[in-house]
């Protein structure tokens, strides 16, 4: 199994016409994620519906020339991919059937 890159938190905002998603490269404690995007909001993220989650992307060039780069899914571990911490700021784009960062550790 490849052991994965450790990466420092540092919370990034993604955003598309639609919703605002915070991440940090690396898989960390959804508390201290947490922590941090209060930080990075100056504050509670009162109306963040989203929840935190653990995920794979990869980064490309956005040939459309509306954005900088687009953060694509990704297999874990295939090439270009590394491990994210994210959460969306719209609970209607975050209603999958996987358990949140939280529900994870719990079991």
């Amino acid at each position: 199994m490849s052991r994965t890159k450790p990466y420092p938190l540092s919370v990034e905002c993604l955003y598309t016409d639609d919703t605002k998603t915070l991440m940090t490269k690396g898989h960390h404690d959804p508390d201290e994620f947490m922590k941090a995007c209060e930080f990075w909001n100056g504050g509670p993220l009162d109306g963040w519906g989203g929840k935190v989650r653990h995920a794979w992307g990869r980064t490309v060039p956005d040939s459309s020339g509306d954005y900088e780069f687009l953060m694509l899914p990704a297999k874990p571990h295939a090439r270009g991919a590394y491990p994210v911490t994210t959460i969306i700021d719209d609970a209607d784009y975050d209603h999958d059937d996987k358990p949140d960062v939280a529900q994870e550790r719990a079991r």
